[in-house]
């Protein structure tokens, strides 16, 4: 079932901390804040690093009615889920209607940094993988062919 969600080939991907994968592959985050920007448009893998940002976790948990699941229930290294990403632009370019809930987290927004807007986003069972920075691009068939995790030891 994974494989018939993913795209095949070679595929764009983007590696967040979490609870920000999770946001976002679930639909809760539709614009990731960055201080770069893209021209690429399409489907992208979101990445859950290994790392976790706790204070705005913390924050999501106390503040909101967003069911985050708990720390230790949070999937790390490797993609978590795909989006369409559909718009990268400047914090007042954004389209009209989107809450402050839904683009950023309780510190606010730069003027000068790049929201990415995704569309589509569904979570997806974890396929573990190594992250890199910026967009940057993964096998997915590859990915599956792969052993899981607690056999590739064997090997």
């Amino acid at each position: 079932m994974l494989s018939t969600l993913l795209p095949q080939g070679i595929t764009k991907a983007l590696s967040l901390k979490q609870p920000y994968a999770w946001l976002i592959a679930n639909g809760y985050l539709l614009v990731d804040d960055r201080t770069w920007g893209t021209q690429y448009r399409g489907p992208v893998l979101i990445h859950a690093s290994k790392g976790l940002y706790e204070v705005y976790y913390d924050y999501l948990k106390l503040h909101t009615d967003i069911p985050l699941p708990d720390k230790d229930k949070l999937e790390f290294g490797g993609v978590v889920g795909i989006a369409n990403l559909v718009l990268c632009c400047r914090p007042g370019e954004l389209p009209k209607g989107i809450s402050r809930q839904q683009r950023a987290h309780f510190g606010g927004v730069h003027q000068e940094y790049f929201g990415f807007l995704f569309e589509q986003a569904r979570p997806l069972a974890l396929l573990p993988c190594r992250g890199k920075l910026g967009i940057f691009e993964l096998d997915v068939d590859e990915l599956l062919a792969a052993p899981p995790a607690a056999q590739a030891e064997l090997f």
